[in-house]
């Protein structure tokens, strides 16, 4: 690899790094100055559309959106309300009871939820180790969260992020299975632009005044928005320039610099128990990315 091309990685790495790490913190900020979870995800879900659309416009691929059919279009939409859409929302309804760090963590495990879909719905074979690998990542996340319920049980902020697990294994299994022919670049526009969609039919229930909203809420809301789309851009720069797995390995520990950020500006204060399930999960989830 020329030295240009490993500056360009490691450049693209560190900024798919740093901005899925500050998403959910920001996501999180805008919910303390009193934005609804709703308004937050329909705002960060549009200004990541338009990034994306800035970078297709910028390299000249906006032609590529008039050539995609109707089936590619149908697929991409309703892969981009469920893994993009319904899980932003799901993430952010969470984050008004629980921490960035925790949904932060959840987003890292979303390639094993991808590899269980599948496994079952594509009969893709994994590794006899994997399996154990991915008992303990759902161990960390267990033991990152059953403290959030006083150690009785799990809070329903655990089930509601559980539940985004096979939202996205299921829209990456028809992303497979329907978008291979089409630039990850326009899957990626076309995914930002169904989770808007999806967020726009549910602006009846917006109960939050606009007007009323703070400069420092709509910052908030305007840098997640920006952190979402250009990951989804850094994603697949990474893809065309890098090994998957070295990548998904790298990205998977932006959740600990969630944590960090959260423990400094946020007066985060995880316990130890939850020290050690973000250590545990992130871990396996590293060890899984490297037998993918």
């Amino acid at each position: 690899m020329s030295s240009s091309r490993r500056l360009q990685l490691t450049l693209w790495l560190l900024i798919a790094v740093l901005v899925l790490g500050l998403t959910p913190l920001a996501k999180k900020a805008a919910l303390l100055e009193g934005v609804g979870s709703l308004l937050v995800s329909l705002v960060t879900a549009l200004i990541a559309m338009g990034t994306v659309m800035t970078w297709l416009f910028l390299r000249g691929q906006l032609s590529q959106l008039r050539s995609i059919g109707f089936k590619s279009w149908s697929s991409i939409l309703l892969i981009g309300a469920m893994g993009s859409g319904l899980v932003s929302l799901f993430g952010v309804i969470a984050m008004t009871e629980t921490s960035a760090s925790n949904r932060a963590l959840f987003q890292s495990a979303y390639p094993i939820a991808t590899a269980i879909a599948a496994r079952l719905m594509l009969d893709e074979r994994l590794q006899a180790g994997a399996y154990f690998w991915i008992v303990m990542v759902v161990v960390g996340l267990v033991f990152m969260n059953f403290e959030n319920a006083g150690g009785h049980g799990f809070a329903w902020t655990f089930w509601l992020l559980l539940s985004t697990l096979p939202l996205v294994g299921l829209a990456d299994v028809i992303a497979k299975r329907s978008l291979g022919n089409l630039e990850p670049g326009v899957v990626a526009f076309g995914r930002a632009l169904g989770a808007a969609l999806i967020l726009i039919l549910l602006l009846p229930w917006i109960d939050a005044p606009m007007a009323s909203l703070q400069l420092h809420a709509w910052l908030w809301m305007i840098l997640a928005g920006l952190c979402m789309g250009v990951f989804a851009v850094a994603l697949y720069q990474l893809f065309d320039r890098t090994a998957t797995t070295l990548a998904a390995t790298i990205i998977a520990l932006a959740p600990l610099l969630t944590m960090m950020l959260e423990v400094v500006f946020f007066q985060f204060s995880p316990s130890l128990i939850q020290w050690a399930g973000m250590s545990l999960a992130l871990f396996a989830i590293v060890c899984l990315a490297q037998r993918a």
